[in-house]
């Protein structure tokens, strides 16, 4: 049977409609309820009865004389019954007002008797005043009606509350001056009190905006949500909020500068690339070090780049081991948990956003390259200094002063950005549904470069009685790119960046008659196609069709006592099909040539069964939530790779037309098996305690080492609840603790096991092909762990308008994972094993200020700082005390870790100049091949000469100083402006592209700045580049050197916005706003291309700070829409 995504979309529709039914007051009512309470305020039995049922009140605590006191016993009774008890012989009058919300308020004067006995003898004379009529509508943030605001004259009694649509009617005396100087108290649960003049005015709109004291938040913590209040752990939070409609391509892009503890870099701007995210300044020496991502409860497999923002309600990072070690093994990078949105009981809501933009490479971040008289002059210098004769093309530069082509330019674009969704929410008391639909494009600004995304998201829940409650969950999601190779060097490959920057400004792409050239070459290059060719005709199809799905089912047992089951899949298909005509080539082997293609497939299966039980339960201040929980996960994926070369024409591009194809073949699988318990406890909201241990059994370590243990416990204390607290300016004080261990599983599936490969064996001088082992076993090859520990307070001021986060964190990862020496006569050079020990440790600020909070204006201003530092403790039982890693260039590394240092400092030479002159040259240290004119090198070890690697040394830091966030918020009227800025201070970047674009051999185009090179000894230029003098050119480009490190703090403005909410008077339309949007606004930074960049070991993050040629970040401008129905 088929099954259509639309047939299913109409169906759960279709059940929405049918169950969507407006919740009765009566049976709201008839709930049963026991209470036994001895002199307690009446605000405090109220809130006794939210707690023992599902409802809350709304009401003005003079008017219900909510200090009053009272004594109340009843059990098994109606709430109805309950309530009338409470209020017997007062005026206070109940009623439902939806959303199992339950309003007290005063009943009006006509519906008061006056008894018999008064009126006997008495004269009454009624006399009808003077009245006026205030009318209005308070809406939330969203443009949506609000009901049960309380509307109240200012100083009196005297007041009213909106009704189901937010809508109000007030009746003022109509006295003399009494009107205009009246001012109505508008206030609600959660939301700021608003005060507004009448003045003249008969009708008074208002809008509330939400409160800023955020304690009694709901957060999403791992298995299961907590009051902010109580929360004892590290959690970085970003709210629905901050992340409504936001104007990104992907999720990382909208936490970028929001999480205080949290890195996010932009490390490539090509479409549909994933994000860096790291928690804590999380590295590892081999093993992998990016969070671990949970979707709904699932734990994912692969990067969140493919999912739609528009689906997300809020994110937490869980940055300590109180907070995230429920995820045991792999929460040691930290947990990234993402909430998609939910549905709520109410009316049916529509919303829609869509946005429209257009991407540009600003011309600062553009490197500036010799124009083709420049470079002409520069061939002609090189045949002169080499005593050569000067080839006529570079004979008269003056004749190309103007003309030219500027390869960058001719291989990038405006690119173009469009992105439409469409959520539809709805829900009654047994059914809720959420349904997100989204459509996303990026053309990107390298030709021929795109990503699209098409997503949809349907949450449910079916909750047919009071004790069971069914999940359902689904989201399929299409992805496409034509990201072909852009980034890295152009030495042999096809990457279209580095390849046109290295190409002759004097060849153009295009024939005499506007046909395509064939290749871009001149006299003095190698051979070259022509990258607009290359961008044009290179097909690159990459097709991710994607599902991520759930299922749960919850039954309460008994009151507090909760089972709950839960069944996760997560399903890929990847494609990627290749083809590359006879007209394209790469550098050294220009076009044309053999047609050659590749079709790459890859498919995973994720899936993961839990099965809980909960607690929860609340006694004589004493509160309890417990949870054990079993987990199974099972992971699979099979790769299949066929390589087709020998094609006979470009016009058939199937692998099968190829005249030869090798098939390649893998499968990756591995198990998880775990055991989990928490118990959160608190006395009394003021003394909190967490404990959480869980036990993970993996297939990817040794038999003699597979399970770990991960316990934690953390402590609170809010001392502003205790009865002594008599600080007045501080409203809030809650200081924390935790200590916890966490693991990383991220290596390979058979790290552990000795794996077999493909031998040659001579026998009889005739070679035979079998089998032999490739590497050597481990069994006992465990777990890297972290012991984190954690302390923190939380402060606010001023009630709560300035919020001050501090965290201090210290951690020891050990059991490293690395291949350490073994024996020779072993066979092998190395095995794998647990070694090492690394410590992190830092400090953690986040500030949030309320500035101004009125009636009409509001600006609001979150600041973040992180201080994050790692070192190497030790290494391995063996006397070596260092690792190098990175790229290799002469046989030596770029990045070392060693004893006592950071990890992946960055290795090589001093550079110290060039020698100017002849006296220079003979008063200055020296290596082989180096003359006057080509440039030096500290001597550092003092014997008198150059020599590598005697003369290496650590030569700059990859790890900033510090990384911060900035956001300001500001609202006047229907306006809203918002500002993020983000940045990072101290760390360098390693320029390793200028190795191929400061080539003084004279085959590619260079930097604009080698015009400044050493000429002559009285012409030694700005010291930075030698002499073009062949053979000697080399050392400059190929040595690791301080030359190529460049200061890599920068300040980024990296989003701008604007908006307008239009004021509406239909009904149909709930709200709407249009707005303007700029990403990657603005950068300040010494830094000539992308500072976020990164091109070496992402995942590890032990060789990091390297550019090699990225695919450059543009600044997008767009406008766009958002629509409530």
């Amino acid at each position: 049977m088929r099954i259509t995504l639309f047939q299913l979309l109409c169906t759960v529709l279709f059940l929405n409609i049918t169950y969507a039914r407006t919740v009765k007051a009566q049976a709201l009512l008839e709930q049963s309820i026991s209470l036994s309470i001895e002199d307690k305020e009446i605000g405090t039995v109220l809130s006794t009865i939210e707690k023992l049922t599902k409802v809350k009140f709304s009401y003005i605590p003079q008017q219900i004389q909510a200090t009053r006191r009272v004594s109340i016993k009843l059990s098994n009774q109606r709430l109805s019954t309950v309530l009338d008890q409470l209020f017997r012989n007062t005026p206070v009058a109940y009623e439902v007002v939806g959303k199992k919300q339950i309003l007290l308020s005063i009943r009006p004067s006509s519906q008061l008797t006056i008894p018999g006995s008064l009126l006997q003898n008495t004269q009454v004379e009624f006399q009808q005043a003077a009245e006026v009529i205030i009318t209005g509508i308070v809406t939330s943030e969203t443009g949506e009606g609000m009901p049960g605001v309380s509307v109240v004259v200012k100083s009196t009694t005297r007041g009213t509350t909106t009704d189901v649509e937010g809508k109000y009617k007030l009746v003022i005396p109509d006295e003399p001056g009494n009107k205009v100087a009246t001012t109505l108290v508008f206030s609600f649960v959660g939301y700021s009190n608003q005060e507004v003049l009448i003045g003249n005015r008969s009708m008074v709109d208002v809008q509330l905006v939400p409160d800023q004291k955020s304690l009694n938040e709901v957060v999403v913590v791992g298995y299961g949500t907590q009051q902010k209040e109580d929360i004892t752990g590290a959690i970085a939070i970003a709210s629905a909020k901050e992340l409504k409609d936001p104007p990104v391509a992907q999720v990382a892009q909208m936490l970028q500068g929001k999480l205080v503890g949290v890195r996010i870099d932009q490390v490539s701007g090509r479409p549909g690339e994933g994000m860096n995210i790291k928690v804590r300044g999380s590295v590892s020496i081999t093993a992998g070090a990016n969070p671990l991502y949970v979707v709904d409860g699932m734990p994912i497999t692969g990067d969140i780049n493919t999912i739609n923002p528009a689906e997300i309600e809020n994110i937490s990072v869980l940055k300590d081991a109180a907070s995230s070690s429920l995820y045991g093994s792999r929460a040691g990078n930290g947990v990234v948990l993402i909430q998609t949105k939910q549905a709520k009981a109410g009316k049916t809501q529509i919303d829609f956003s869509a946005y429209y933009g257009f991407e540009k490479i600003p011309d600062a971040r553009k490197l500036k390259m010799m124009n083709a008289e420049e470079y002409a002059q520069f061939q002609k210098e090189i045949a002169e200094s080499n005593g050569r004769a000067v080839n006529p093309a570079f004979q008269n530069p003056s004749q190309y002063a103007g003309k030219g082509t500027n390869w960058f330019d001719v291989v990038t674009r405006t690119g173009a950005v469009q992105s439409y969704n469409l959520t539809l929410r709805s829900g009654s008391k047994n059914f809720l549904t959420s349904v997100t639909g989204g459509y996303f494009k990026e053309d990107g600004v390298v030709i021929g470069t795109g990503f699209q995304r098409l997503s949809l998201r349907i949450n449910t829940v079916f909750t047919p009685s009071d004790k069971i409650k069914v999940g359902f969950n689904l989201a399929p999601n299409y992805a496409y790119n034509t990201n072909f190779a852009t980034d890295g060097g152009p030495y042999g490959t096809e990457n279209i960046i580095s390849g046109a920057l290295a190409t002759s400004p004097l060849a153009s792409p295009y024939n005499a008659d506007g046909s395509l050239a064939l290749t871009a070459s001149d006299p003095a290059s190698f051979g070259n196609p022509n990258w607009l060719r290359v961008a044009q005709e290179k097909v690159y199809k990459n097709k991710t069709q994607s599902l991520l799905s759930n299922v749960y089912a919850e039954y309460e047992i008994i009151k507090g006592l909760k089972a709950k089951t839960t069944g996760n899949i997560q399903l890929s298909n990847n494609n990627i099909f290749q083809f590359n005509p006879s007209t394209i080539g790469v550098l050294f082997t220009p076009p044309p040539r053999i047609p050659s293609g590749s079709d790459n497939t890859t498919r995973m299966y994720n899936w993961m069964n839990e099965n809980s039980l909960s607690y929860q339960n609340e006694f004589n201040g004493h509160n309890i939530d417990a949870l054990v929980d079993f987990t199974a996960q099972q992971f699979r994926s099979d790769n299949n790779v066929i390589t087709a070369t020998n094609y006979p024409d470009d016009k058939v591009q199937a692998v099968s037309a190829a005249g030869k194809t090798v098939v390649t073949s893998d499968v990756q699988k591995w198990a998880l098996l775990s055991f989990l318990a928490r118990v959160n406890y608190n006395y009394k909201s003021k003394y909190l305690f967490t404990a959480s241990v869980r036990r993970d059994g993996s297939s990817r370590f040794g038999p003699n080492n597979r399970w770990g243990n991960f316990p934690s416990a953390s402590v609170g204390w809010i001392i502003s609840k205790e009865d002594f607290w008599r600080v007045t300016p501080i409203s809030f004080l809650k200081l924390r603790a935790s200590y916890g261990i966490t693991g990383n599983f991220e290596i390979g599936n058979y790290s552990f096991r000795s794996t077999v490969g493909p031998a040659y064996y001579d026998f009889g001088n005739t070679l035979f092909q079998g089998r032999a082992a490739n590497n050597l076993g481990d069994n006992n090859l465990g777990w890297e762990r972290k012991k984190q520990f954690n302390i923190g307070a939380d402060v606010y001021l001023l009630n709560d308008r300035i919020q001050l986060t501090y965290n201090y964190y210290r951690t020891i990862s050990s059991d490293l994972l690395y291949n350490v020496s073994v024996p020779v006569s072993s066979g092998f050079s190395s095995i794998q094993t647990n070694i090492g020990e690394l410590k992190f440790w830092g400090h953690e600020i986040g500030l949030s200020t309320t500035n101004i909070h009125n009636n009409r204006f509001t600006w609001t201003t979150t600041l973040n700082l992180s201080f994050d530092r790692n070192r190497v403790e030790k290494l391995s039982t063996e006397k070596t005390n260092a690792i190098y890693q990175g790229m290799v260039n002469y046989g030596f590394y770029s990045h070392v870790s060693q004893v006592g240092s950071p990890v992946g400092l960055f290795y090589g030479a001093v550079w110290d100049g060039v020698y100017k002159n002849q006296q220079d040259f003979d008063n200055s240290p020296k290596y082989a091949d180096s003359q006057v004119g080509t440039i030096k090198f500290r001597d550092l070890n003092g014997d008198g000469k150059i020599t590598f690697p005697e003369d290496y040394t650590t030569t700059g830091t990859p790890w900033p100083k510090y990384i911060f966030g900035l956001t300001n918020q500001l609202n006047y009227r229907n306006f809203d402006f918002g500002l993020t800025i983000t940045g990072s201070y101290g760390n360098q970047i390693l320029a390793h592209y200028e190795n191929w674009l400061t080539n003084l051999d004279g085959p590619f185009n260079v930097l604009e700045e080698v015009k400044d090179r050493w000429k002559s000894p009285t012409d030694p230029g700005a010291g930075k580049y030698g002499s073009v003098q062949q053979g000697t050119t080399y050392l400059e480009r190929d040595r690791w050197s301080t030359r190529y490190l460049k200061d890599g703090s920068f300040l980024s403005f990296k989003n701008i916005t604007l908006g307008y909410t239009l004021p509406l008077k239909v009904k149909t339309i709930r709200s709407l706003r249009v707005y303007s949007s700029i990403q990657n606004a603005w950068i300040i930074t010494k830094y000539p291309g992308n500072p976020e960049v990164n091109t070496r070991n992402v995942s590890s993050g032990s060789s990091p700070g390297v550019d090699e040629g990225s695919y450059p970040v543009p600044r997008t401008v767009s406008f766009g829409v958002n629509i409530g129905f």
